[in-house]
């Protein structure tokens, strides 16, 4: 399948059109950079017949979700959230969505977080023929136990408010530029829509750093809103889209013709793809970008990967690890990246993780309801957990502090 490059981005917007039929109005990180929120397209007279996708309205006034090609628009003035068709001359400032003939079903095997969920739909996409890179919509349907979403009402936001999707990267559209009305509904059925961004509309599609943009349907189908907290439970129904038949024939294709994508060295990528990603944001702060803090981190990822000392025992629920060095630089690598993990991915899956200095580098402990899983993963499966390492990379590159929340 054709992928269109990244810096083709910046000069498409404000809409993208995407193998798999992903089509994008907005730029979610210009819009949280300048705090525009004029609209990009109209939503009254949008056909889109068999299209699934999300978004927020002009003005950040309400949510929008399309079902099946149905336009429908959930308003921050009805505190009930119910959806209505739009208005006369209404519009979106973001909308995602994309043209899916035929669901193919993938039961979710273990409780999930989203960006669990993220990575788990990357896998599955890879092997049912869709581009994990290009993006696509997605539904997942079931009973949450764990569920927080809003609707904006565009209003000024409260005082110091941080509540809302997005205040982990800097500010979602619901607390920096509008206020919201939050929903705590754990426990409800119904369905999730959204679109999956993969790696080139990241942060265009959905939050910077994140790659789903999701929104709760409820299940009589008369409410809606964005998601900002959830749990996907096992056994939960997730829906991605039957690759198209063009799709399918590249699929087949790539081991006759391979897309070429590696840099030629793993931390060289990282850092053309962070790259890439800066140039292509129009609001990059170039005063501010620090390409080197990057790769002396990639540095530390090297020694920690490649070059630490690794001691496992068992514990009630879980693993400790004991990573050391004899060379003082590896042991700083390794205090740097364990002490850091730890404090960001704390609580993700469940699990409670420590850490603490030891002689010669650290040691991090990790428990959970799944302690066969932990210690599967073992301490570097562990590491890789998540991915925050992606929107980790982009802050240090870009002069932010990646562990300022």
């Amino acid at each position: 399948m054709k992928l269109i490059p990244l810096t083709l981005i910046a000069a498409t917007l404000p809409c993208l059109a995407l193998a798999q039929e992903l089509t994008v109005h907005g730029n979610f990180r210009h819009m949280m950079h300048t705090g525009e929120t004029g609209g990009t397209v109209a939503l009254d007279t949008l056909n889109a017949p068999s299209a699934w996708g999300v978004g927020a309205t002009a003005g950040l006034r309400g949510e929008v979700v399309i079902r099946d090609g149905s336009v429908l628009v959930s308003r921050g003035d009805d505190p009930e959230a119910r959806v209505t068709p739009p208005e006369a001359g209404e519009e979106a400032v973001i909308l995602a969505f994309g043209t899916v003939a035929d669901w193919q079903s993938v039961t979710i095997p273990h409780d999930m977080a989203p960006d669990r969920l993220a990575h788990f739909i990357e896998m599955q996409a890879e092997s049912l023929g869709l581009d994990p890179a290009g993006g696509f919509p997605i539904r997942v349907q079931g009973r949450f136990p764990q569920l927080v979403w809003h609707v904006v009402t565009g209003e000024a936001p409260a005082p110091g408010a941080q509540g809302g999707h997005g205040a982990e990267n800097g500010g979602g559209h619901a607390n920096s530029q509008s206020g919201m009305n939050l929903y705590d509904e754990a426990g409800s059925s119904g369905e999730i829509i959204g679109a999956y961004t993969g790696a080139a509309l990241e942060g265009v599609a959905s939050h910077p750093g994140e790659r789903l943009h999701l929104h709760f349907v409820s299940a009589d189908g008369t409410r809606s809103g964005h998601v900002d907290e959830i749990l996907i439970p096992a056994d939960a129904v997730l829906l991605l889209p039957t690759a198209s038949p063009s799709a399918a024939h590249d699929h087949d294709a790539h081991d006759a013709a391979p897309t070429l994508r590696e840099g030629g060295q793993s931390a060289f990528a990282a850092i053309q793809e962070i790259t890439a990603a800066l140039m292509a944001d129009p609001a990059t702060d170039w005063s501010r970008v620090d390409i080197e803090a990057l790769r002396q981190h990639l540095i530390d990822m090297d020694n920690v990967t490649l070059r630490a000392a690794v001691a496992s025992e068992e514990i009630d629920g879980g693993a400790r690890f004991t990573i050391t060095s004899a060379d003082p630089a590896v042991v700083a690598s390794i205090r740097a990246m364990v002490i850091a993990h730890v404090a960001t991915m704390n609580g993700v899956e469940g699990w409670t993780m420590q850490a603490e200095e030891t002689a010669g580098g650290a040691i991090m402990s990790v428990t959970g309801p799944d302690a066969a899983r932990i210690r599967g993963l073992g301490f570097i499966g562990l590491m890789t957990v998540g991915m925050h390492h992606q929107a980790h990379h982009l802050a240090l590159a870009s002069g932010r502090n990646p562990h300022d929340h």
